[in-house]
């Protein structure tokens, strides 16, 4: 019987698991697939009047941002929050981390990843570049390509913006978070 209700228990997890990953992706799909949308029509409409000099600005706004936020929200991690670092190499000795720190801290973990993104994409779309700038496959579809490629920076520039206002908004919340604990505190002094 014990060995049932194990099985039991495994099984409702796994479920819980896989419910929670098809949440989470659906809800990026979506939001990406309106980046995305977006992008191909910032692509479609602006292609015809830029020229990848044009975009050399935005690349590398672009690869400094990208690095930078990468980065700090990096090291914010390791800095802020120590529990979690902790959790992954001694978990027998660390206390469950509160709803809202792990709610900041897998926002930080998106912006990593968000920023990892663009700027490996930004190093794709050199690569291709570089590679297929002077075939005559890209000649011969060069409009095609500049599409692609206005789209491209275009999804890269969104996912970034994404990405520094989530980061504004973690700070600001975990200023709020500083100022009410402080408050709560004196209040607490004061009785």
């Amino acid at each position: 019987m014990t060995r049932l209700s194990a099985v039991n228990s495994i099984l409702e997890r796994a479920s819980d698991i896989t419910q929670s990953l098809v949440e989470f992706v659906r809800s990026r799909v979506l939001i990406h697939g309106t980046f995305v949308f977006v992008s191909i029509l910032l692509g479609y409409f602006a292609a015809h009047n830029v020229t990848l000099k044009d975009l050399s600005p935005v690349i590398g706004t672009l690869q400094n941002m990208s690095a930078a936020v990468f980065t700090l929200s990096g090291i914010w991690i390791a800095y802020t929050y120590p529990q979690a670092i902790s959790a992954y190499t001694s978990p027998d000795t660390v206390k469950v981390i509160p709803n809202d720190e792990t709610k900041r801290i897998e926002n930080l973990v998106l912006i990593i990843l968000s920023s990892a993104f663009v700027i490996s994409g930004l190093l794709s779309f050199n690569f291709v570049y570089l590679v297929m700038g002077n075939t005559d496959l890209y000649a011969a579809n060069r409009d095609r390509f500049k599409i692609f490629g206005v789209a491209a920076i275009g999804y890269f520039s969104i996912v970034q913006l994404r990405a520094i206002i989530t980061v504004m908004l973690t700070n600001i919340s975990f200023v709020n978070e500083l100022h009410n604990k402080r408050t709560e505190r004196k209040a607490n002094s004061d009785l």
